[in-house]
């Protein structure tokens, strides 16, 4: 595929003796509340990866077996901020403009419930919507050179609207809207370099908030 994604898209104490352990740091956060490090060792987790896949159930006939299932509905906090704010944008102004706000407003326990407050957050995000947009067009029509030029302008685009959208919100009530709302859920088959990809978002998720 010309965008070069392996993705379907379908929106971390020591206990006393004989106590049982306490959960690890991480469980104790809330989803929007994980550091990149911690979100990038939990799906590296052996252990906690062949769990979500057997939590997927056995792959149908037509359904080949995944290397890892990411769902956003079962596990948020496996996911960074910056995948979850593309997947917003993306839906939200371009592949369903006319549906996804009031799919976010129903999901959301208080931001984007005011439809002033979604437009707002469309003059903020006018210039990444435009992006994602021709990289969307471009990859329709097969034009290399113009998802490339998307992909070159996505990272700074992201960050420049995501820090206008922490500021006119506020971080923690925007953070927490984006992992309440997400609906997004990615398969990796099995040729998938899982390390690489997720060294890739980590490393994205840095440079593009």
């Amino acid at each position: 595929m010309l965008i070069g994604l392996a993705i379907l898209f379908v929106t971390a104490v020591v206990a006393q003796p004989l106590s049982p352990a306490p959960p690890p740091a991480s469980s104790q956060k809330q989803p929007w509340q994980w550091s990149a490090t911690e979100r990038a060792a939990a799906r590296r987790d052996p252990v906690k990866r062949l769990e979500r896949l057997r939590h997927q159930g056995p792959a149908g006939r037509n359904v080949p077996p995944a290397a890892d299932v990411l769902d956003a509905s079962k596990n948020p906090e496996l996911f960074f901020p910056t995948e979850l704010f593309e997947t917003l944008v993306r839906f939200g102004f371009v592949m369903l403009p006319d549906t996804y706000p009031h799919v976010v407003a129903q999901r959301s326990s208080d931001l984007f419930r005011d439809r002033a407050e979604w437009e707002r957050f469309g003059v903020l995000v006018r210039e990444y919507a435009a992006v994602l947009h021709e990289e969307k067009s471009s990859a329709d029509a097969l034009d290399r050179s113009g998802v490339s030029r998307a992909h070159g302008a996505k990272c700074a685009a992201s960050a420049r609207a995501l820090r206008a959208a922490r500021q006119e919100f506020g971080r923690e009530r925007f953070d927490r809207m984006l992992y309440e709302t997400a609906g997004t859920k990615r398969t990796y088959s099995l040729d998938t370099d899982l390390d690489a990809v997720i060294t890739t978002a980590q490393e994205r998720d840095e440079r593009c908030q």
